[in-house]
């Protein structure tokens, strides 16, 4: 190891002392994380060309299974208008 990468050793391990080893392993998951958003959020990990076919993708299928249930739901909205009006006549 040359000397900046063991004196940069040295501040993590002094900082892990004074502070406990769990808040400075916190921070660096934190900002591992953060850089990951950050490239999904750019399109760095997934290319934009997919992630706008896959968009595409859900939207399609989205409205066929809208279409799927308002033809499902057709037949019990008719059996429930049919209880309103029979509800009003008394029986």
């Amino acid at each position: 190891m040359d000397e900046t990468q063991l004196d940069a050793t040295e501040r993590i391990a002094q900082m892990a002392e004074k502070y406990g080893l769990s808040l400075i392993l916190m921070l660096i998951l934190l900002g591992v994380v953060l850089a990951f958003l950050w490239m999904l959020t750019s399109g760095r990990l997934v290319p934009r060309s997919l992630l706008d076919k896959a968009e595409e993708d859900r939207d399609r299928l989205q409205d066929i299974l809208d279409n799927e249930r308002a033809g499902m739901m057709g037949p019990l909205l008719d059996v429930v208008k049919s209880y309103k009006k029979d509800e009003g006549k008394g029986g």
